[in-house]
């Protein structure tokens, strides 16, 4: 069951719509190190919520790629930086 849902994952990062490049600029563990560019992944992007204030999106990225809470990212094909709050 793991495997089939690694795989459906790995299928909608590739041909989904909400499938996006996306690449970590900077790490909770590695502040101090000033160029944490890394090169960009496939996730999946989600509207979750919009509010006034703030665009709130639900990311889903494989478990070899070393995002957590507290990481910023930038979205490629917008370049704008998003915070993993969650």
């Amino acid at each position: 069951m793991i495997r089939d849902k690694r795989r459906s994952l790995d299928k909608a990062t590739l041909y989904s719509y909400q499938g996006a490049w996306v690449k970590k600029i900077q790490s909770v563990k590695n502040l101090d190190n000033e160029d944490m560019r890394s090169l960009p992944v496939r996730a999946l992007i989600n509207p979750d919520k919009n509010k006034f204030d703030y665009d709130d999106k639900i990311i889903s990225i494989g478990f070899e790629h070393g995002f957590e809470v507290g990481d910023v990212f930038e979205w490629c094909r917008t370049n704008s930086q998003w915070l993993i709050t969650l």
